[in-house]
């Protein structure tokens, strides 16, 4: 069986009609302040980055390694949120507005211009998944003890992925 998420990617109704729901909801606010909140997810991005590398250093705490990796692709996905003028505080309610937003979008040609070599791929939009359930058996598990290796591997993930989006972004000239 399909997840939600998987519906959206194939099914533009679907999509559109759960988007109208979230907002109906309040799941999915309309900001106005879009430069500011763009910023400061980006800056908080870019803290829980640096807190990923002093963890990894420590070499004793992999699982709070894989969460802040995490949280960086989720402020870095709540700045694309903003900069189409929307918040949220759920998961699933910014995925969707990844999919719709950014997904195989049909833009004008101005925004086809401006963002052609940045839309994001089902392959990013897939890993945002896989990393966010990462993130849940890292903080909610009683494992202590991460692999290193997975958790540099997600590091250097988050970082393209964090990179990306800053991309994205410096292409709408905020």
């Amino acid at each position: 069986m399909k997840k939600l998420w998987e519906i959206w990617l194939d099914n533009i109704e679907r999509r559109e009609k759960d988007f109208e729901n979230y907002l109906k909801n309040r799941k999915i606010k309309k900001e106005i302040e879009i430069k500011e909140l763009v910023q400061g997810h980006l800056e908080k991005t870019d803290h829980n980055l640096k807190f990923v590398k002093a963890t990894l250093a420590l070499e004793e705490f992999n699982d709070w390694a894989i969460v802040s990796s995490y949280y960086s692709i989720y402020h870095a996905s709540l700045a694309l949120c903003a900069l189409k003028g929307y918040s949220t505080k759920d998961h699933l309610a910014t995925l969707l507005i990844l999919i719709k937003e950014f997904y195989q979008t049909k833009l004008n040609r101005e925004e086809i211009e401006m963002v052609n070599k940045t839309t994001l791929e089902k392959e990013q939009v897939l890993y945002y998944i896989e990393a966010k359930n990462k993130r849940t058996k890292a903080s909610y598990s009683t494992q202590k003890i991460f692999n290193k290796d997975e958790a540099e591997i997600l590091q250097h993930k988050t970082i393209a992925f964090t990179n990306k989006v800053k991309e994205i972004i410096d292409s709408f000239n905020l």
